[in-house]
């Protein structure tokens, strides 16, 4: 794309950029650690609050919220400037933060996950369409670098920090939600120093439909797969219906945009090639990666036995690699403005982890655990920001805020539905195994039975020696699953990688 300035550049007062950045980092950074923080406490909180076949809908409610909200996010900061937009999705943030703290049941929690994802979703959107305001394209890998850091980062902690507030002596889970909340409103102090560049004042109404539209495909989607042969069965009426509502959602969702004078997805930007194969592969990457950092904290705590501490120090080789080629890749991109060969690299590792971790079993090596993870944090950490990157250059000027958060739409929607489709096998799974082994015990093999043998982590290691290892075997059954599963993922991410054509930052115009 051919550089255009940046009107908001001229106005910058050189120190105030630095603290906005800043801001926006560490914004950015409480977003994220919510729900990677969320993978180590998780067993703890669904055992003392629901179950754990309830679980999985702690992480996806803010994932589908996320990923739906993110596109109108990204059409408000291209509308009113992005200052303002981030300011108020960290309020909103604030606030759900002390909703989900204080929930008093698994349902309230979940609402309270929900909003705090919408709220995510705005400030990732808005950080990154204040970065592309502030700094040339050229210069933005090392931005971008930074931000794919700080998500990094928010990996390291958010294991760590869940196991030190839900284990032995800590406070307990809830302060992982209350917790961030005096963070974030330092953050906004600071990013309320960046200057209030608003644009050109649009015609055209906000497009309102078009965003339900693509809430509720986004949400149907999600919800079709998490119930889906748990709540109903595959070849239920209801499973029927609710995929019948998905499609029809989307096709108006579709007519909508197109019709619309200021459509939160503008058709237009999938005339570029870039942008469109961008979004795929980030979509195919948020499956893999939000479904490595969800569940296998869960495999190494019911399945091996560790406590939630020891399971977080045990993730470090997966997020330690994600924030060394996060930090690397920004550096390389502004030296040579060049960015294909990281992302095809990174997919090309992502196969390899989940190769690595395919057959694994309770017996399996810690090393080859080790290996597997290692693999898929370095493959994440060459990907994610990279590819936003490449779909923001891919356009205009005037739609750089929606390019990236389309970007950002399209790898949080493939991980609520990594999360709800994965959790969803596993749930099915320990569902189908548990019964048998209840039998076995001479006890009752209903579903309430069922749940009762999913609580935390110590629960399920003081159950009789043979029911405890039933589930152990049934989660890990599970667990391969989805792995396998996810496998073929990662190949199309790496063929939707190979088919970009690159062009350096900067430099080419939106491809047709």
């Amino acid at each position: 794309m051919a550089e255009a300035p940046a009107p908001a550049v001229a106005g910058v007062r050189r120190p105030s950029t630095p603290a906005v950045l800043a801001g926006a980092l560490v914004a950015l950074f409480t977003g994220s650690l919510t729900n990677t923080i969320i993978g180590i406490a998780l067993p703890t909180i669904a055992g003392e609050l629901g179950g754990q076949d309830r679980a999985a809908w702690v992480a996806a409610a803010a994932l589908l919220t996320m990923a739906a909200a993110t596109p109108v996010w990204g059409k408000l900061a291209d509308r009113r400037g992005p200052r303002p937009v981030l300011l108020a999705a960290i309020a909103l943030f604030v606030v759900a933060s002390l909703a989900a703290g204080l929930a008093p049941s698994m349902g309230w929690l979940i609402a309270g996950r929900a909003v705090q994802g919408a709220a995510s979703g705005g400030i990732l959107a808005c950080a990154n369409a204040l970065v592309a305001v502030l700094v040339p394209a050229r210069e933005r890998g090392r931005y971008t670098g930074w931000f794919g850091l700080s998500f990094g980062t928010a990996s390291v902690a958010g294991p760590l920090l869940g196991g030190l507030l839900v284990g032995p002596g800590g406070p307990g889970w809830r302060w992982c939600f209350l917790g961030v909340v005096p963070v974030t409103i330092a953050a906004a102090a600071l990013v309320r120093l960046a200057p209030d560049r608003r644009p050109a004042r649009r015609e055209a109404p906000l497009d309102h439909l078009g965003a339900v539209l693509l809430a509720v495909t986004a949400g149907g989607l999600v919800l079709l797969l998490s119930a889906g042969g748990v709540a109903w069965p595959w070849t239920s009426p209801a499973t029927a219906v609710l995929g019948l509502a998905v499609v029809a959602a989307g096709a108006l969702a579709m007519l909508r945009e197109r019709r619309a004078a200021d459509p939160i997805l503008p058709p237009r930007l999938f005339g570029s090639r870039t942008f469109t194969l961008a979004c795929a592969a980030s979509l195919l990457v948020g499956t893999v990666m939000f479904g490595g950092i969800i569940y296998l904290p869960q495999f190494l705590q019911v399945v091996h036995g560790h406590d939630a501490m020891t399971a977080g120090l045990l993730m470090l080789p997966q997020v330690g690699t994600m924030i060394v080629a996060s930090a690397v890749v920004g550096r390389l991109v502004v030296r040579s403005g060049r960015w294909k060969p990281y992302p095809a690299a990174g997919c090309a590792l992502l196969v390899l982890g989940l190769a690595v971790l395919a057959p694994l079993t309770p017996a399996t090596p810690a090393w080859q655990v080790v290996t597997g993870m290692a693999l898929l944090g370095a493959g994440t950490g060459l990907t994610q920001q990279v590819l936003m990157l490449a779909a923001q250059d891919a356009v205009g000027p005037g739609d750089v805020g929606v390019a990236g958060s389309s970007a950002t739409f399209a790898r949080t929607l493939g991980g609520a539905v990594g999360v709800a489709a994965f959790g969803a096998v596993l749930t099915a799974r320990m569902r189908t195994d548990l019964p048998t082994a209840l039998a076995a015990a001479g006890l009752p093999t209903g579903d309430d039975a069922v749940r009762r043998l999913l609580g935390t982590p110590a629960e399920v290691a003081a159950l009789p020696a043979p029911l405890a290892e039933a589930v152990r075997a049934s989660y890990t059954h599970g667990l391969q699953l989805v792995v396998l599963a996810t496998l073929p993922v990662a190949v199309l991410a790496l063929a939707a990688v190979a088919g970009i054509r690159e062009t350096p930052l900067g430099e080419a115009a939106p491809d047709p």
